[in-house]
């Protein structure tokens, strides 16, 4: 895994980032381990613990800003098949309620659709073309499989240990 998971210091998931960012936070004193990998990190003069988990020592603010949303995103949150007939070819980008009808480039709006499907659908919503989605569409978290599916097990195993 070449992932770690920041928390704050009152617990709550603040970031994923990377083993060297993680261990150059505990290395400075600005964090702690909660879980380590059993694998080292190794140098030429001694073994270092690789974290997984770490908690910052001091409280950091900070604005949730969400999953930044981007074409392979979507391809991947609807694991690569068109959301109305399940194909997996021709895949494009549909707004469930079309731009010409207010519909915003959101998380909750775009799917992936067939070119088929959405040359059916054209300029209505699913409703008004006669198209039932597969699946409800969601917005993810820093802690979804779309981002790294390690993180999101290893978020989970967390949780449950308080539990």
């Amino acid at each position: 895994m070449d992932k770690v998971l920041v928390l704050n210091s009152d617990y709550t998931p603040l970031n994923v980032t990377s083993v060297r960012k993680g261990f150059v936070l505990v290395i400075k004193g600005k964090a702690e381990v909660l879980k380590q990998d059993a694998e080292k990190l190794s140098s030429s003069v001694t073994d270092y613990v690789k974290p997984l988990i770490i908690r910052l020592l001091s409280y950091v603010r900070f604005k949730t800003r969400g999953v930044r949303l981007n074409r392979k995103r979507i391809y991947k949150r609807d694991n690569n098949q068109c959301v109305y007939c399940g194909s997996e070819k021709n895949l494009t980008i549909d707004h469930i309620i079309p731009r010409s009808r207010g519909g915003k480039n959101t998380w909750t709006n775009l799917v992936t659709c067939c070119s088929y499907c959405n040359l059916k659908k054209a300029n209505k919503t699913p409703e008004e073309a006669n198209m039932k989605m597969r699946y409800r569409v969601y917005e993810p978290t820093v802690f979804s499989s779309i981002i790294s599916s390690d993180v999101e097990g290893l978020w989970k195993d967390f949780k449950e240990s308080f539990v």
